[in-house]
């Protein structure tokens, strides 16, 4: 078994959306509540929950140490730092604290096709673009940390190297030849689904997921892949905002 943590990536001080990692999105739950609920529940490994030095971020210490979850505090743009210097294992789980629905079964299934060298694992759409890179923000990223290093190394004093900090593993997937990059095809039900959005960038996309998770949770609870796509397409209203934040923020 690899040597493995989860990082979960978090901050309040977002532009378009400050403290949407906190807010109630579920009755008293926020979106971290719920992330820490299913990382529980679906793993056995080590989380770490990685945030900023700066004082705004206070309240994810607090969160943390209620849960009694490991924190470590780091460089607000440099996130890519913030990783190397929060985990000593070989390989991180990198999750983005907007993603109320993340399918952290995924994990298993990155697993059983990782080898030890292999630097960067995670689901591609059918056009071969990393989920992270889609708008689905339903999987987690597995990387290792060396490669985390090297990426930081080589991207020190490039024109780009801002960039490359801030989004922690795009110099790595960006390029295959020089790490083992691995992107598997994601599941048939959503590979081919550019107008699903599940993530969480905006108020209106807040009140959007809301309304979506609180659909599921009135019927059952279900929040499986097929299910969260099948709830999605029955209801035009939530498609429709989709819509909307996929054309705006276009990737």
């Amino acid at each position: 078994m690899p040597n493995i943590q989860i990082i979960i990536q978090a901050r309040l001080s977002s532009t378009r959306m400050p403290q949407k990692v906190l807010k109630p999105f579920y009755g008293s739950q926020s979106i971290l509540d719920i992330q820490l609920k299913v990382i529980k529940q679906d793993s056995k490994f080590p989380l770490i929950i990685a945030t900023t030095d700066q004082p705004a971020d206070d309240k994810i210490e607090e969160f943390a140490n209620l849960h009694q979850v490991e924190l470590f505090r780091g460089s607000e743009e440099d996130v890519l730092s913030r990783f190397i210097q929060s985990s000593d294992t070989n390989f991180i789980v990198r999750i983005c604290s907007d993603n109320p629905f993340m399918q952290l079964g995924s994990i298993n299934e990155f697993l059983k096709s990782m080898k030890s060298d292999t630097d960067y694992i995670s689901f591609a759409d059918v056009h071969g673009t990393p989920a992270i890179r889609t708008h689905w923000g339903l999987y987690p990223e597995i990387v290792s940390r060396k490669a985390l290093v090297q990426a930081h190394k080589e991207t020190e004093n490039s024109e780009n190297g801002a960039f490359y900090r801030e989004h922690v593993t795009n110099y790595i997937y960006g390029n295959p030849d020089k790490f083992n990059v691995k992107l598997l095809p994601a599941p048939e039900i959503i590979k081919n689904r550019k107008d699903l959005r599940f993530t969480i960038d905006t108020p209106e996309d807040f009140e959007n997921m809301q309304k979506l998770y609180k659909i599921i949770q009135i019927n059952g609870g279900d929040f499986s892949l097929e299910n969260l796509v099948r709830t999605a397409d029955e209801h035009k209203e939530i498609k429709a905002v989709m819509g909307e934040g996929i054309a705006k923020f276009s990737k």
